[in-house]
């Protein structure tokens, strides 16, 4: 069983500057993630963070977490390998390269890994311009922004990391190794947003 397989995510807590942290773009707003999930058998509590901290938060709670629910194993390598087609959704749908400071390619890569593996439902707040942080170590952030103006809910966090991975595969700068910085716009007017940034 997947570690996150009674996860939900919710995003009820809309606010400029969270705890300091600034949006990924000038005047966007930041949503705070909150994540509702089972740390123990039949036990449920509600965590705020990106995928990595909130999988700490669940190995401090419960340090027999893993054995309960499974681990998050990340390749940074097999993300780039995998013969998913993520490209070939639409022709609306475009990259903008190089709009924020660089990140390592693969550090954004183990972000779209843990992602990959998170079971559950992402929920964003009414835009347009409201982002979320959904994943940050290493001074690499991946960024889920609803340019909706209503609740925009996906069907998993797997259109989140392919998203990130179209961005990667567009945008990737190999001048000094693997360097990334992108915004991958979907038709239904959502975007992810790859980028360095302090954690």
């Amino acid at each position: 069983m997947s570690p996150f397989s009674k996860l939900t995510l919710l995003l009820p807590f809309l606010a400029v500057g969270i705890r300091g942290l600034e949006a990924p773009i000038p005047g966007y707003r930041v949503e705070d993630i909150t994540w509702a999930v089972e740390y123990a058998p039949g036990k449920n509590t509600t965590l705020t963070g990106t995928v990595q901290q909130v999988y700490a938060q669940l190995l401090d709670m419960n340090p027999q977490y893993e054995a309960q629910f499974g681990t998050i194993e990340h390749n940074a390598t097999a993300v780039e390998d995998e013969d998913e087609d993520v490209t070939t959704r639409s022709k609306r749908e475009h990259t903008i390269c190089n709009p924020f400071p660089r990140a390592p390619c693969n550090r954004i890569n183990e972000g779209i890994s843990y992602l990959t593996r998170v079971n559950g439902r992402p929920t964003n707040g009414p835009g347009p311009g409201n982002c979320g942080r959904v994943s940050c170590s290493w001074s690499s952030a991946i960024w889920w922004c609803n340019d909706n103006r209503r609740t925009h809910t996906l069907s998993s966090f797997r259109d989140i990391a392919n998203a990130a991975k179209v961005a990667v595969k567009d945008c990737r700068n190999l001048d000094k190794g693997c360097q990334v910085s992108g915004q991958r716009f979907l038709d239904d007017n959502w975007n992810v947003i790859v980028r360095g940034q302090k954690c």
